[in-house]
């Protein structure tokens, strides 16, 4: 990829700047210079953001890469052209952003955009695309990167490779992971530690439940526990055959005792079933004597139940003799109604025959006005022809009035509109002053929040000071304690050593012989030997001595905790110095920042007032917006007021020419309403809506009353035929109901011959109505006869048994058998007891069998997960973790690369090598960079190189990396590469060093821009990109070109 034309609109400094590569091409070496903050480093974010919609440190977004002095009118956008495998590309992208409405007042957010155009090598253009997705899609797989690696190969932050060669394998793993993505097996490390972690508490888990489910096992009796889980086992399998056994003798016991019970039984309830049987079969004798007296009584009632079942049987022919009687009576009535009704309506038909001459003579009339009615409706036509026209002519004056009134009212806002315009161009003269007022605000507002930064930095050190303050304070008052402290464990071991002492004395008094000189004085003679009795025994002065070690050990611990507190108590005293000293210097740089803000306040702004600086942007900034609107809102009326200026004229216009026709219509219409009045001539036009609506009333009404007539006429002949079809047939039916009348009677009568209780039909209804007593009597029958079997039958079954037989007594029997009962409950308690337990410390027995081999399986995955997270960890001799392995392999794979480098760099004197030495720690192991000195014949550590030295190291460290991250990437061939500073602490010798380094570089193609303010770079490189600000905020790009 070799980049052509870079075009920034609004981006960051730049208004409308291009960037031409083209320009660059002759001498592939140059320099990117500015001032901090210039926008030299924009200009590779804009090849980042052009290409992948992205800044290269991701620090900042598309949007917020928008011009802060771009108006709402102006759009932000990034233009790249590149070539690349001879294609040619160019990719133009607009960040998210909000502009100016387009019609009205007012702002809207414009989404993201990107256009990419694609051109054959004549510059022919074959396709362009402008869905984002597409496009992104097309340049990931022309790059075969992401932004993440582009940045990483096209952009090389030299101050981070000098760093990163000079780190700890540490800080030299962090950086290596983030850039090979090994982040996996730290992340992986991190979860098998999680795991041990829970298997562990799992594991504590089960040994708690095993300690728990141990006490609740019941013994048979009290042991001292066993030693061991397998011992504890075996001796609950004891325990549980003992209950077993005891369960086993208790259900024997049981078996006697119900066996005893059962024989009790039978003798008690063969007893009571004899003595029951004697008494039941006295009272059935009993019984039986009573149900033959009531014998009598029941056949009487069974001779009333047959007379009220008799008159069941005739009620019902009594009653339907009745119905048919009712029947009779009521169709007689009818008749005679209907006789009455035929009379009159006879008489009402015979007076409407005689009107029959009148309702012809008034049906000739009815045609005469009909005839009369048509005449008149058909010159209903043209009267509304003519009403039609003089309404038309009336509309069209009327509306050539109005129109004539509305032109006048157009004149008039015409004029109106050009004298708001006249006003309106008069605010639009303030554009251009606007502009630099804006651009002088932009400046004051970055030097006021540059003045911002520093007293926050002021305000944060300040509380720093605070802060430490504090923690000397706190410092103090832990170094007395532990002062303290160191005394009095001083004198407890001083006491201490004095006791000791006392105790070898006395011990080796005991070793002393007359005559024989003493180990401590040297004298012959022992006067005060003590006696053995009062000698000090071996473990009083082990005791003692171990009290001594551990009272010197508690002194020597807190000297070096009071000497850690005495160097922490230093360090925080000279943080303190230099927070001090950075205040002071803040001070005199807010003073400095504040006068010169003033300055350029009252030269940019003379007329504002306000002494405090951020009022006084404040209300410029309130001033400008204000005035910003006004020319906005004056320049959209501008437009609408032209838009509507437009519009008058044609309205205008238009009415000009609907007078005209309108004029042309008038005169047509009132020559029409004279040709309609001549047809009407005599007619009054006025009164012949009202004759005709008279003469349609009364026409029906006439025909509507002739009608009805007709129709009652009608109505009535149609009533005589149905009245006398009626009375026919209610005379037939009346001489039926007669016929069915004698057949009931004569049925009746011979029911009644056929028995001599019941001499009427009247006593026959009466009698039926005792159903209560019908019902009460059969239940007394049915009672009698069922007592009657029940006593038979049972009598049969007891005939064996003699009244004068003597039962035995059962009250001895049943006392003997609520023993044996209770002697069995007790007993089945205790078995069911004994079960119990034994149940309970199975359950327990095979639970703790269960978490026993669960817990054994656990343990074992924790060994091995503790064992794989110390592989992993690095907890070996070689002190290596599994992804320490992995960026070795990685790091010599860069290194190889970064010694041709480094070797053509330095006419084969240097090369890399990567130490094999085991470090104090982790952290200082397997990550080690080291530089073999050809001419010294040894290799000597990265932190020996010196500044020009270490250029050569980091630039040849930095293009291998890119170099690998490239080829893992696909191989993609980037013809441009970035260097971003680290060229400002280099003294001269270390600067030429580094010259000649990227001279060399240059030689083989690739295109290098320098990115630095370093003067010397400006004398050494004769191309060059200079990036001005303008004071304003806004930077110009100006080419150098040797």
């Amino acid at each position: 990829m070799k980049p052509k034309k870079l075009k920034l609109k609004n981006f960051g400094p730049f208004i409308n700047e291009t960037v031409d590569f083209s320009r660059l091409t002759e001498a592939p070496l140059f320099l990117i210079s500015g001032k901090t903050g210039a926008g030299k480093t924009t200009i590779f974010d804009g090849i980042t953001f052009a290409l992948f919609g992205e800044t290269s440190g991701r620090l900042r977004s598309g949007k917020e890469m928008r011009s802060l002095f771009a108006t709402p009118e102006e759009e932000t956008s990034v233009t790249f052209s590149f070539e690349h495998q001879q294609m040619n590309y160019e990719i133009e992208r607009k960040p998210e952003q909000v502009l100016a409405k387009r019609k009205g007042n007012g702002t809207k957010k414009q989404a993201a955009k990107v256009t990419l155009t694609i051109f054959d090598g004549k510059g022919k253009e074959i396709k362009q695309i402008t869905k984002r997705t597409e496009a992104d899609q097309l340049i990931r797989e022309l790059m075969n990167l992401d932004a993440k690696q582009f940045s990483q190969i096209v952009l090389l932050p030299q101050g981070e490779f000098r760093n990163f060669l000079v780190s700890s394998s540490s800080e030299k793993e962090t950086v290596l992971r983030h850039l090979f993505g090994t982040q996996l097996f730290q992340q992986f490390n991190e979860r098998l530690k999680e795991k041990a972690k829970q298997q562990q508490q799992k594991l504590d888990h089960l040994e708690q439940e095993l300690h728990l489910l141990q006490k609740r096992f019941v013994l048979v009796k009290e042991e001292e526990a066993a030693a061991g889980f397998e011992a504890v086992l075996s001796q609950w399998t004891n325990h549980q055959a003992i209950l077993e056994k005891q369960i086993t003798e208790e259900k024997e016991v049981l078996a006697d005792y119900q066996e005893k019970q059962k024989q009790l039984e039978n003798s008690y309830y063969r007893f009571e079933t004899l003595k029951k049987s004697y008494e039941e079969k006295a009272t059935l004798l009993n019984k039986q004597k009573k149900l033959a007296a009531q014998k009598d009584e029941i056949e009487e009632k069974k001779r009333w139940i047959g007379y009220y079942e008799f008159t069941q049987r005739l009620i019902e022919p009594i009653q339907h003799l009745k119905e048919i009687k009712a029947e009779k009576i009521e169709l007689s009535q009818k008749s005679s109604e209907q006789t009455k009704k035929l009379a009159m309506t006879t008489q009402y038909y015979e007076e409407w025959q005689k009107n029959e001459t009148d309702r012809i003579h008034r049906q000739t009339k009815i045609k005469e006005a009909a005839q009369q009615l048509q005449n008149k409706q058909m010159m209903v036509p043209i009267v509304e022809a003519l009403r039609s026209k003089k309404q038309e002519a009336e509309q069209l004056k009327h509306s050539l009035d109005k129109e004539e009134m509305n032109a006048e009212k157009l004149h008039q806002k015409q004029a109106i509109y050009q004298e708001r315009t006249r006003i309106l161009q008069e605010i639009l003269l303030d554009q251009e002053k606007l502009q630099e007022d804006r651009l002088a605000f932009g400046q004051l507002k970055h030097l006021d929040e540059k003045q911002q930064e520093i007293e926050q930095q002021k305000t944060k050190s300040i509380e720093s000071l605070e802060q430490i303050r504090e923690e000397l304070k706190k410092a103090a008052e832990e170094t007395t304690k532990n002062n303290q402290r160191l005394k009095q464990q001083i004198e407890q071991a001083e006491q201490l050593k004095s006791q000791w002492a006392k105790q070898q004395i006395a011990r080796l008094q005991l070793f002393l012989r007359p005559g024989e000189p003493c180990l401590v004085c040297g004298s012959t003679e022992h006067p005060v030997q003590q006696s053995k009795h009062e000698q000090p025994n071996k473990e009083d002065i082990l005791k003692v001595e171990q009290q001594l070690a551990e009272a010197e050990s508690a002194v020597e611990r807190t000297q070096q905790i009071i000497a850690k507190n005495e160097a922490y108590e230093n360090n925080l005293q000279q943080q303190l110095s230099d927070l001090e000293q950075k205040i002071m210097e803040t001070n005199i740089q807010l003073d400095g920042q504040e006068k010169h803000l003033q300055q350029a306040l009252q030269q940019a702004f003379p007329a504002i007032t306000e002494q405090k600086t951020t009022t006084a942007l404040t209300v410029i900034e309130q001033s400008l917006d204000k005035r910003k609107s006004k020319i906005a809102n004056a320049r959209a009326e501008l437009e609408e007021i032209s838009q509507q200026v437009e519009k008058l004229e044609q309205q205008l216009a238009v009415y000009k020419q609907q007078q005209t026709a309108k004029n042309n219509q008038l005169q047509q219409l009132q020559g029409e309403i004279k040709s309609l009045e001549k047809q009407l001539q005599d007619t009054d036009s006025n009164c012949l809506e009202e004759e005709i609506r008279q003469l349609e009333k009364q026409l029906e009404e006439d025909s509507n009353q002739l009608a009805a007539e007709q129709k009652a006429g009608m109505q009535l002949l149609q009533d005589l035929h149905m009245l006398r079809t009626q009375l026919d047939l209610q005379q037939e039916q009346i001489e039926k109901i007669d016929e069915k009348i004698e057949k009931e009677q004569q049925r009746i009568a011979e029911k009644l011959e056929s028995q001599s209780y019941f001499s009427t039909t009247e006593e026959v209804c009466a009698f039926a109505q005792q159903q209560a007593q019908y019902e009460e009597n059969q239940r007394i029958i049915t009672t009698y006869h069922e007592a009657q079997l029940v006593t038979a039958d049972r009598l049969r079954q007891l005939e064996n048994i003699q009244l004068t037989e003597i039962v035995p007594d059962t009250e001895e029997i049943s006392q003997q058998l609520e023993e044996i009962r209770e002697m069995i409950e007790t007993k089945q308690e205790k078995i069911y007891s004994l079960q119990e337990q034994k149940i309970n410390n199975q359950k327990i027995y095979d639970e703790c069998l269960s978490i026993y081999h669960t817990s054994q399986t656990q343990l074992d995955e924790l060994t091995q997960l503790q064992q794989l997270s110390q592989t992993f960890n690095g907890e070996n001799p070689k002190k290596t973790s599994l992804e320490r392995y992995v960026l070795q392999v990685y790091l010599q794979e860069v290194l190889q690369v970064a010694n041709d480098h480094l070797q053509r760099l330095t006419k084969n004197r240097y090369q890399f090598e990567l130490a094999d030495t085991i470090g104090s720690y982790r952290g200082k192991t397997g990550l080690e960079i080291n530089i073999y000195d050809d001419q010294a014949g040894m290799s000597r550590s990265a932190h020996t190189l010196s500044g020009g030295e270490s250029f050569i190291a980091a630039l040849s460290l930095a293009l291998a990396l890119a170099d690998v991250i490239q080829t893992q990437a696909g191989g993609v061939a980037i013809d441009a590469l970035f260097i971003d500073e680290g060229f400002g602490s280099l003294d001269e010798e270390a600067l030429e060093m580094a010259m000649e380094a990227l001279e060399t570089i240059e030689s083989e193609g690739r295109m290098i821009g320098i990115i630095s303010h370093v003067r010397e770079l400006k004398e050494r490189v004769l191309q060059q990109i200079r990036i001005d600000t303008e004071g304003s905020g806004q930077s110009k790009i100006r080419y150098q070109l040797g």
